[in-house]
């Protein structure tokens, strides 16, 4: 990595860096030199034309004294200097790694994490669940019928409503939970300290808000569109991440062929109300 420069923040790049430690460092050294060479000269003049008196010795001692605390006090203020630069650079430097982190773990349209970062976090987080015996809940969820909006009303409209799905996802979730576009219609969200009973009201509330909230394009049409929802926790979806993925994927497409085949939705067999979101399948299956 040659330079971090940043556009439009001032940002300090290596070769900046290099050049201001440098032009520091000649200054003191060039400044220290010149005082030493003219105040050594002195004190030798002076010791060879008038070194008479004892108090003389004392005098030109003191002078020889100067180039030497003059040197220190520039030692100690380049030092200071160049620690205050190092200082800006490195919080430069950290603030250009987190938007470079952005970019490695953000999807571009929606704003959400991508693929990459839900498997990271999940990982993590399925490890800390069996530690802490904590709950731990994933969320699956597919864009219904993309393929037939993208054909009827064009690319720029699936992206309008990829892109309003991730806002409603957004609004649903809690700081600590890692919302992710999959890739295409496919989003996830991994759900730490959250049991069955909550997932399946977070299920509710996207399913919710996405009936009630169509999507508008820039021709003045509005879209309504649905999605089919998997849920998986531990320890009661798996206990590691394929088994929960799988979990969630199998959940997911069953809500989806049941849909299809029904187009009313169907409440589980003793469901209760965490489960209003459309399914047709009991909880404990």
């Amino acid at each position: 990595m040659n330079s971090l420069r940043r556009d439009g923040a001032g940002a300090i790049s290596e070769a900046q860096l290099a050049r201001e430690e440098e032009g520091i460092s000649r200054i003191t050294w060039f400044g220290g030199m010149a005082v030493i060479v003219v105040t050594v000269a002195t004190v030798l003049t002076l010791f060879v034309k008038a070194a008479e008196e004892p108090w003389h010795f004392a005098l030109y001692t003191t002078l020889l004294a100067v180039p030497v605390a003059y040197v220190l006090f520039c030692n100690f203020v380049t030092r200071r200097m160049q620690m205050a630069l190092f200082g800006r650079y490195r919080a430069q430097v950290s603030v250009q790694l987190m938007d470079l982190q952005e970019l490695v773990y953000r999807d571009e349209l929606t704003g959400l994490f991508n693929r990459r970062h839900f498997y990271d976090n999940m990982q993590m987080e399925v490890q800390k669940a069996h530690v802490s015996k904590q709950p731990l809940a994933i969320l699956i969820l597919d864009l219904d019928g993309l393929k037939l909006i993208n054909d009827e009303y064009g690319h720029r409209a699936g992206d309008a409503v990829i892109s309003n799905l991730g806002k409603v996802i957004s609004r649903h979730t809690r700081a600590h939970d890692v919302p992710a576009r999959l890739g295409g219609d496919e989003f996830g969200i991994v759900m730490p300290a959250t049991d069955k009973r909550g997932a399946f009201a977070l299920a509710r509330r996207l399913w919710e808000d996405l009936e009630k909230t169509p999507v508008p394009l820039e021709d003045g049409r509005e879209i309504s569109v649905t999605v089919s929802i998997g849920l998986a926790g531990f320890p009661w979806g798996g206990e590691s991440v394929e088994e929960m993925v799988q979990w969630a994927d199998a959940d997911m497409y069953a809500n989806k062929v049941s849909r299809k085949l029904s187009r009313q939705p169907v409440p589980a067999r003793g469901q209760d109300d965490t489960e209003s979101y459309p399914r047709t399948w009991n909880e404990g299956d």
